[in-house]
């Protein structure tokens, strides 16, 4: 990037006859002022200045070179009139009019990315400078506040939020530190984030306006550089996932209500925000900011609320489109992913029509071409092997486990014990995956792998023997002995030390069998159907 901006002073020196790189930072920042006050309804015209000004404002975290200009760029008369002055008197594209499409409404995000970065230069601990900045969206949300409490005119207050909750969104994102984003905290909690749940409530079959305000509340869950490591005497990490639950749950209630969708429809109108309200979960569970055995300790409901809300949405959604709408998959297998990990006991209180849900999503979405669903869900079976491995490996033994999880490991052994085939499937496919697939994820594939081998031995002899047998004679003992070797030198455990041998020999396995079932005289590989 650096070389970029260094043809552009090279070639504005030719044309205009500017050497000095203030003069040139001063050009740059004239000309983007002008286009923002002027051009405002032309939306190529604004979307391409706000991204050369992105551009800039991201030197703030490059090399020293990048930050001493950035340096000189905050000491420029226009940058400062910018930050003083983002208001739709200055800027147009800032306004509700109907006169600008609330498409055009997003460049707003990219402008207050770029503004905040600009103001995190020199604003250090300055409370007093940071609320100074945000003095134009306090006004917009005190006269929302104003207007909800009497009659008002619907659609205004409507574009008012939606471009407000875009503006907090660039400034949430650009916040990468625990002092500044504790700024931000502070200045929307409690006076304004209650404002964001009503209009959630109000306008909930509207994606227009619960998209950016979802969006919103997930870029304020992200821990991105340890920014939400607040202090040990402060309680702000419950209180901002007190509200992400609130807001999840009345998003997820509301949304059911709207009934069967059309196909083209049901993205738009209810997978889109599912998938946020998914993201935003996970990064909550997965961002160590919050400790989740306080609300059962101390009777508060919100984190059971929201995982309920989480199965209420899921279970209104099909395994087909599951898979088929990218962003839905790569938000709800992760998160799965967190909810195995430290969260199995909520996993296995689930009703077992439920709990076959999830297992089924996770087999389906084994066998998927993303690598990051695939992987997701390999660990997330991982999980759920492992505990069930270990809690058969405790029975009979002295009790060291407290009697509810005692009883989660029992229940998770009857569903399984009821349901033999759920995880006999996925053996299936896993083996399936490494003999024949393109399998991209071999570590991943393999850590699950041993303790669905351990955990159905006499399944996993009866693959080996289809494999085997359905090969001519001649190779038939060459695919034993691959066998052998596989397990050779593991044990009956799921220690670290034996998963890293089976999966050395996983490896070794794949070439051998891919050698034995190419070499002259074998059948075709797709003779044998693993997963019937």
């Amino acid at each position: 990037q650096l070389n970029v901006f260094m043809q552009v002073y090279a070639r504005m020196s030719e044309v205009l006859g500017i050497t000095d790189d203030n003069h040139v930072l001063e050009t740059f920042m004239t000309k983007i002022v002008t286009n923002l006050k002027y051009w405002g309804r032309c939306e190529p015209v604004i979307s391409r200045t706000l991204q050369f000004l992105n551009d800039l404002s991201v030197g703030y975290s490059l090399t020293s070179i990048t930050y001493i200009l950035l340096k000189k760029l905050v000491k420029i008369d226009a940058v400062k009139f910018m930050l003083k002055n983002h208001t739709s008197e200055h800027f147009p594209f800032l306004g509700i009019s109907d006169r600008y499409s609330l498409s055009d409404f997003r460049c707003r995000t990219t402008f207050y990315t770029a503004l905040t970065r600009l103001l995190m230069v020199d604003l250090g601990e300055d409370e007093d400078e940071f609320e100074n900045f945000m003095l134009p969206l306090t006004v917009s949300f005190e006269t929302i506040l104003q207007i909800f409490n009497n009659n008002f005119k619907q659609e205004d207050v409507k574009r008012m939020l939606i471009g407000l909750a875009r503006d907090l969104r660039g400034i949430a994102f650009a916040l990468n530190t625990k002092t500044s984003y504790t700024m931000l905290f502070d200045w929307m909690y409690p006076a304004y984030l209650p404002i964001l749940q009503r209009a959630v409530e109000r306008w909930h079959g509207e994606p227009a306006c619960t998209t950016p305000i979802l969006k919103l509340m997930a870029e304020l869950m992200q821990n991105r550089s340890q920014r939400l490591n607040f202090d040990v005497s402060s309680p702000n990490g419950i209180l901002l996932f007190r509200e992400a639950s609130k807001m999840i749950c009345t998003y997820g209630n509301q949304i059911l209500s709207l009934g069967t969708l059309s196909k083209d429809q049901i993205y738009p109108m209810k997978l889109k925000g599912i998938s946020i309200c998914y993201s935003a979960l996970k990064s909550a569970l997965c961002g160590n900011y919050v400790s989740f055995g306080v609300f059962k300790l101390y009777g508060d409901n919100h984190f059971d609320n929201v995982l309920q809300a989480f199965v209420k949405m899921l279970l209104s959604v099909s395994h087909s489109d599951l898979l088929q709408y990218r962003k839905l998959s790569q938000s709800y297998y992760p998160l799965l992913e967190c909810l195995t990990q430290d969260h199995m006991s909520f996993i296995t209180n689930l009703e077992p029509p439920v709990l076959l849900y999830v297992l089924t999503s996770i087999s389906e979405g084994l066998t998927t071409l993303d690598t990051v669903v695939s992987s997701s869900c390999c660990t997330s079976l991982d999980y759920i092997v492992t505990y069930l491995f270990k809690h058969i490996a405790k029975e009979g033994k002295k009790p060291l486990r407290t009697r509810e999880a005692t009883q989660a490991g029992q229940r998770l052994l009857h569903f399984m014990q009821q349901n033999p085939d759920v995880l006999q499937q996925m053996t299936s496919v896993l083996m399936n995956t490494i003999v024949f697939e393109d399998c991209r994820n071999q570590w991943s594939v393999s850590r699950p792998l041993l303790g669905l081998v351990l955990l159905n031995e006499k399944y996993f002899s009866e693959l080996r023997a289809s494999l085997i047998n359905s090969q001519p004679l001649p190779k038939q003992e060459v695919l034993a002995q691959c066998f052998r070797n596989l397990m050779e030198g593991v044990e009956q455990n799921l220690s670290v030390k034996n998963r890293d041998r089976f999966t050395q020999n996983l490896s070794v396995f794949r070439r051998d069998v891919a050698e034995a079932l190419r070499s002259e005289g074998s059948s075709e590989p797709c003779s044998l159907d693993m997963m019937s």
